[in-house]
């Protein structure tokens, strides 16, 4: 691979080409005082007849840029230095205040351009130590340091092809430079591979390997439901059924809300699994997904495999009973405190969970409309446990008896109906 210094490498054999024309070559009879230069093209000096190499632009070499696997390891460690692969951009171009020495120049490019397509390994090594290379502005210091880019024993090797910009990519390159345009061939340097020098870890050798053969399963839950039946509430502590396609696997598993559930908690079936919810959860929408594990490697230990989409359910909070009645208790204004109505829920209410009050009057007289309200939860601060206790003060709520449900995070906990009557419990009398 070459190192850091290749571009300059590139523009160097290049010079060197034309420096050194070939056997036979008549240049040197027409056009003695030929001068070759590698500088922006406003910065020659047309008195003097020149050929310009400048490099104008480099893009990633599509074949090679996606070669290499990924330099850093899952810890962030430098395994290896792949390399930048890069399509070099050059301008010659033939400047002189001398009738025809324009064509002849440009002419004189072309072909040692065409002759040499591919730049041979022996030709860079020559071209990077020869002292025809030496100059004021590139001192034999300089042009060892580009020697040591090693641009002769990368494996790919260099191919100069022409290029043919359109009009408009012609012009966006000229016109910032503040030059006359002169006669001019554009060509592409191509492939360019550089490395980094720094230090790479470099894992002990393969002594052995696994390889399974196995056929792609699309797990997919359709919905979950209560065991009960379809549009039956789900609350903690509930039984709960997955449907779906494909759920049975070899080592089947169940992540609901973050909590994993496997073995004997779960009965499993390709169409249906059943497990009653776990404890942990909070009530609100709940996400629910199947793995299936792979066993594999020496010996062989449990390896994620495939899963399923992510489906939802709603958990609704519920009122705690104890035996026939449930756990409201209206607390006495005090202490600067309005009257409120604590009641205990479950699961226990997250600090950051948005708890809601909603009364509805029972048993409203036919001359008006019933009565209803809604009051949120008293704030506790973020680093609070949950608590299945929550308080809600109800000020100016006038005398009756209301329906109770609690509404965390949109799931509100569920009324007891009963026909012909209608819903009547949980209820408190105020």
């Amino acid at each position: 691979m070459s190192g850091n210094l290749a571009i300059a490498a590139v523009s160097a054999v290049m010079k060197y080409l034309l420096q050194n024309p070939a056997s036979g070559d008549s240049i040197a009879a027409v056009v003695p005082d030929l001068a070759v230069t590698v500088v922006p093209p406003h910065q020659v000096d047309d008195d003097t007849p020149s050929l310009n190499i400048f490099f104008y632009r480099a893009l990633l070499n599509s074949g090679w840029a996606q070669n290499n696997l990924p330099a850093r390891n899952s810890q962030g460690a430098r395994v290896s230095n792949p390399y930048l692969a890069l399509d070099l951009y050059y301008i010659i171009s033939a400047h002189t205040a001398r009738d025809y020495h324009g064509e002849i120049l440009l002419g004189y490019a072309l072909q040692t351009f065409h002759e040499n397509p591919v730049l041979p390994r022996e030709t860079i090594r020559d071209a990077l130590s020869s002292a025809s290379l030496v100059t004021t502005d590139t001192p034999a210091s300089l042009l060892a340091a580009i020697a040591a880019t090693e641009l002769a024993e990368q494996f790919e090797q260099i191919k100069l092809v022409p290029h043919f910009p359109s009009p408009e990519e012609a012009a966006n390159i000229w016109s910032p430079l503040g030059a006359n345009y002169v006669p001019t061939m554009y060509y592409k340097a191509s492939v360019v591979l550089i490395e980094s020098r720094r230090p790479a870890q470099a894992a002990p050798p393969v002594r052995s390997y696994n390889l399974y053969g196995l056929p792609f399963q699309q797990i997919r839950i359709d919905d979950v439901i209560a065991e009960a039946g379809p549009g039956q509430p789900i609350m903690v502590g509930a039984r709960v059924l997955l449907r779906g396609s494909s759920l049975r696997g070899d080592d089947t598993r169940v992540v609901i809300g973050g909590v994993e559930v496997a073995g004997v908690a779960l009965e499993v079936r390709s169409s249906q699994i059943g497990l009653n919810l776990p404890t942990g959860l909070q009530a609100g929408l709940v996400g629910v997904q199947v793995a299936h594990m792979l066993s594999i490697g020496t010996p062989p230990q449990p390896h994620q495999g495939f899963e399923s989409n992510v489906a939802a359910f709603v958990l609704q909070p519920q009122i705690r009973k104890t035996g026939p009645n449930y756990e409201l208790q209206i607390v006495a204004p005090g202490g600067g405190n309005p009257r409120a109505l604590r009641t205990t829920l479950d699961p226990p209410v997250g600090p950051t969970q948005r708890a809601t009050l909603l009364l509805n009057e029972l048993n409203a007289p036919s001359s008006r409309a019933a009565l209803s309200f809604t009051f949120s939860a008293q704030t506790r601060a973020p680093g609070s446990p949950p608590a299945n206790q929550l308080t809600f003060f109800i000020p100016d709520v006038p005398g009756a008896s209301y329906l109770v449900r609690v509404r965390v995070d949109g799931a509100e906990s569920p009324l007891v109906y009963q026909d012909p009557s209608g819903y009547v419990d949980p209820a408190v009398a105020l």
